[in-house]
């Protein structure tokens, strides 16, 4: 079975039309109707938005046969595990974390494999070179988070910020992976962590891309 036919399919087992599925893609229903007819075929970008929405893995689109075996009653709950969203999670300059009460579907591989992570919001462009803004970022408690790695980090015991974290013999530096010059490292010393202590929250390891995205 082809893309375009994979695509019809999971259309079909939510009784989308066209339009719809349209409008979850960020495409209009024309393109909808090249993909299934396998007139043109989808970018990356478009399958892995639509994964995405149902809860899915990319290859259960892009593989022969895969979507015949996704039923409708669990194409959004048996390949998929909900996690907690906790709130919202800047990508700039820290800011207050509010809590968000909300459960959000992820793919199954995913939460199996990290199943004490929490989801976070990023706003902001300070990480947009990695992370868009508006994506929901799967921060892990339990992975160690080693030099390089970007992590969530709370400055001061509340606030909350998304960066690659280094730590050094005189201090730890934040730093930021941005289109935006403007978007500069933070450097806290072993002196100010005395009045602004630091704590790793989890490791990125995992996010899902907000619908709206450009490609």
């Amino acid at each position: 079975m082809s893309i375009g036919k994979n695509i019809k399919r999971l259309r079909e087992l939510h009784n989308l039309s066209q339009k719809e599925l349209a409008e979850i893609a960020g495409v209009s229903d024309k393109a909808v109707s090249t993909w299934e007819n396998e007139i043109k075929e989808p970018r990356m970008g478009v399958i892995q938005k639509i994964a995405d929405h149902f809860g899915i893995l990319k290859s259960d689109i892009i593989e022969d046969q895969k979507i015949n075996a996704i039923k409708k009653e669990n194409a959004l709950s048996g390949d998929s595990i909900p996690l907690p969203l906790l709130g919202s999670i800047p990508a700039g300059i820290p800011l207050e974390m509010i809590p968000v009460l909300e459960m959000v579907n992820v793919p199954r591989e995913v939460a199996e494999t990290y199943p004490d992570s929490f989801l976070v919001k990023v706003s902001g462009d300070s990480m947009n070179k990695v992370v868009p803004s508006g994506a929901l970022a799967l921060i892990d408690p339990t992975s160690e988070v080693k030099n390089g790695d970007i992590a969530a980090v709370t400055v001061n015991g509340y606030d909350a910020t998304l960066k690659r974290f280094f730590k050094f013999q005189d201090g730890i530096a934040l730093e930021p992976e941005s289109y935006n010059p403007e978007n500069s490292t933070q450097f806290y010393s072993s002196k100010d962590q005395d009045h602004n202590p630091i704590n790793i929250k989890g490791k990125l390891v995992w996010y899902m891309a907000p619908l709206d995205i450009k490609f």
